[in-house]
């Protein structure tokens, strides 16, 4: 579609996630981008899609519109076919109704508004969906990697030409980290249009500064949506180690995904840390700040990432991390300078990086001091920067 300059550029955002449905890092980061793109003069859309249990969806009643901060988001609801093994015909796949579902909804709101720039959020499915409707009706598209969409579906038979085709059909692909890039490219060539672009973070006023009383517990938290990415096993068994020695409280903040509880009930019992687990429900953003501030540190011992949202923030606060070496990971953080980073996969590692905060509250200390100057320079006008940078390539606004 040809592009106007001196006109207001419309631009159509897709994202499986969007707040506040959501509470994890992909609806924190497609907001942010949302409001960069608001902030540039764009009229932003939203296409935010919601897969339901039943067939029954149709397209005429599938769509929620409303105005959320000068963002119009659309709530567009597809349907999941269900096909059981036994009744499966040849032409039958359990996937193609939701699908094809996603490509109409998105194929109807670009007739209504005339979109001169998609920008997907997630390659597997919306990232293929967008961009094969991008290239039908001649619009530029953007895809963003953010984690889990290139570093699982990878190795996924079913989908990885699905994640091919995605990337291939885009006009640009961005990614949260450059580990992320690299694996794309590992798939197939896509040097050539790459953008990486952190997310950015707010340094709050108020800083880490919390004094433990005289045997009290350290408590350690660990905040996000637990899934297999998070590496919770590991922070199990090092929480494990650690007690033997001092006195801990392990606290988690978020969500677990249903098919990640019977890992998370196994290790429990493997681990026996059922009594000095707390497991808190997701807080509003504006309180994670006051949740951060009253641990004594914070651990993501993730084993996939791409530009973790939780561990700036704890940053940010000035609390002492213990972060694995994944992702955007080692972009963020200094190791022994602004944190520590450890190997992902290693419990004995994680434990003994905790036990040295633990063990050394002048280190503990210098580390939040610098992880909060090091959060200044991932400021929003960098984040923004980036964004614009792109979408400056793609459509004249």
């Amino acid at each position: 579609m040809e592009s106007h300059p001196g006109t207001t550029k419309r631009i159509c955002i897709v994202s499986p996630e969007y707040p506040p449905g959501q509470w994890g890092g992909l609806a924190r980061t497609v907001q942010k981008v949302s409001l960069h793109a608001a902030d540039m003069g764009l009229d932003v859309h939203v296409a935010h899609f919601t897969v339901a249990q039943s067939p029954v969806v149709l397209l005429d009643e599938n769509r929620e519109s409303e105005l959320i901060d000068r963002v119009t988001v659309h709530h567009l609801l597809v349907g999941r076919e269900h096909v059981r093994d036994s009744d499966r015909e040849l032409w039958d796949c359990p996937h193609t109704l939701t699908l094809m579902m996603m490509y109409q909804s998105l194929e109807m709101l670009h007739q209504e508004f005339r979109f001169d720039l998609f920008h997907s959020f997630f390659l597997y499915p919306t990232g293929y969906v967008t961009a094969l409707l991008a290239r039908r009706v001649g619009v530029s598209s953007v895809v963003t990697l953010v984690g889990n969409d290139i570093k699982k579906y990878l190795f996924s038979p079913e989908k990885v030409a699905v994640c091919r085709i995605g990337l291939e059909s885009s006009d640009r692909v961005a990614a949260l980290s450059r580990e992320l890039m690299e694996m794309a490219h590992a798939l197939t060539p896509v040097e050539h249009k790459a953008r990486i672009i952190y997310n950015s973070v707010t340094v709050p006023p108020e800083a880490w500064n919390k004094a433990r009383s005289r045997g009290e517990p350290f408590k350690i938290g660990c905040g996000g949506i637990f899934k297999y990415a998070k590496g919770l096993p590991y922070l199990f068994k090092a929480i494990s180690r650690i007690r033997l020695k001092h006195p801990v409280v392990l606290e988690l903040l978020g969500a677990l995904r249903q098919g990640e509880r019977p890992v998370y009930e196994e290790m429990l019992r493997r681990t026996g840390i059922q009594d000095i687990l707390v497991f808190r429900d997701a807080l509003p953003h504006d309180r994670v700040g006051r949740w951060l501030r009253s641990l004594d540190a914070f651990a993501l011992p993730s084993v996939s990432e791409g530009c973790p949202n939780i561990l700036m923030e704890a940053m940010a606060c000035g609390l002492p991390c213990v972060a694995t070496r994944v992702g955007a990971v080692e972009d963020l953080v200094e190791d022994r300078v602004s944190g520590l980073l450890v190997p992902l996969g290693d419990s004995e590692a994680l434990a003994k990086a905790v036990a040295e905060i633990i063990e050394d509250e002048d280190l503990a200390r210098e580390l939040g001091k610098n992880a909060r100057r090091r959060m200044r320079q991932f400021h929003s006008a960098r984040e923004r920067a980036g964004w614009e940078a792109v979408y400056r390539e793609m459509i004249a606004f």
